[in-house]
């Protein structure tokens, strides 16, 4: 992750003053905040640019890309102008309408060009990728939409072979992972969170992220260990193994940290993406199917816990194991089998 990595927070709120409100209450934890005008009821765009406590990106997205402004695609334009002529720090602009602000003098912005797929998982991101970046956009914005945990492979994928900042998402409740690991990727520019409404299927409560989940530790946790939940997330067994990986004798590291991911099941794509984030240990909760197809990665799927730092990958098969001999596994000079 790179310094420039945020945690971005979508607000749709009645009006301008709600907005910046919900903006304050949140600036201990995020580091840009995006305004989504076609949610807001009325919005006063001077106002939100001069009063945010925070960054701003400046959002009016298009029905078709799941928005909901009311006024003429030519009114909708004409506020991502005006946002541009202000100087707001960020704009969202859509694919389809980039070539539009080709031109458009700005100094102060950085367009971030955006594609959304609410059906599908976008089909080629690399190329779809690079055609937004040359039609105009400084930041690429891909967002699918994923039907179970192997969809969360394909924004990892693509972030991890970018050279230049972008945003990979998936939506839904099967691409949660999508959002917590992208601090792991050195040109992910944010990842979005929300308060109060959520904007998008997926999205955590800001707040949770932060203190929960850990967030802004994730980028530099050495090891990262990951915790496969089901839903909902039982956070006073998180808490037990947390305290466990504290009170670890032999823990040389000054920054582990234990990440708790919920999801339906360990599939392949899912076992991918914790591997490019750099993942040491998993631990797979009763409650989590582990798919057969993990076998061919050298992971017994009949085991409820990997160590990921020697090869072959060592396996635990006590389904729910002691906290202290969990990491006695996962840091033993000695793998235990």
């Amino acid at each position: 992750m790179t310094e420039n990595t945020h945690l971005a927070v979508a607000i749709a709120a009645a009006d301008t003053a709600q907005a910046l409100a919900q903006a304050q209450a949140i600036t201990h934890v995020a580091t840009l905040v995006e305004y989504r005008l076609d949610l807001m009821g009325d919005f006063d765009l001077d106002r939100l640019l001069a009063e945010s406590p925070l960054p701003v990106i400046i959002t009016c997205r298009h029905p078709a890309q799941g928005g909901r402004f009311a006024g003429s695609e030519r009114e909708r334009r004409q506020v991502l102008h005006q946002a541009i002529a202000l100087g707001a720090p960020f704009v969202d602009v859509e694919w389809e309408a980039l070539s539009a602000f080709r031109d458009t003098p700005r100094s102060r912005t950085r367009i971030i060009g955006s594609h959304h797929d609410f059906q599908g998982m976008i089909g080629d991101w690399t190329s779809t990728g690079l055609r937004i970046r040359r039609t105009g956009a400084d930041i690429v914005k891909l967002v699918g939409t994923a039907q179970n945990s192997d969809d969360v492979l394909a924004p990892l994928a693509w972030l991890r072979g970018l050279t230049a900042p972008g945003i990979g998402i998936v939506m839904g409740a099967a691409g949660v992972a999508s959002r917590i690991l992208a601090p792991r990727f050195e040109q992910a520019f944010l990842s979005f969170a929300a308060v109060g409404e959520r904007t998008a299927a997926g999205q955590i409560q800001a707040v949770e992220l932060d203190q929960k989940f850990g967030y802004q530790n994730l980028a530099g946790a050495d090891p990262l260990l990951v915790i496969l939940t089901p839903h909902p997330i039982p956070w006073d067994v998180i808490g037990a193994y947390r305290q466990a990986l504290a009170l670890h004798p032999h823990l040389t590291s000054a920054r582990p940290h234990i990440l708790p991911i919920p999801t339906d099941v360990f599939s392949p794509g899912l076992f991918l993406s914790l591997h490019l984030a750099r993942v040491h240990g998993i631990l797979c909760l009763p409650g989590v199917e582990r798919a057969p197809e993990i076998s061919p990665f050298g992971l017994n799927p009949a085991a409820h816990a990997w160590r990921l730092d020697q090869q072959p990958f060592s396996s635990l098969t006590a389904p729910d194991p002691d906290p202290s001999f969990l990491m006695r596994f996962w840091f033993s000079s000695e793998p235990l089998q």
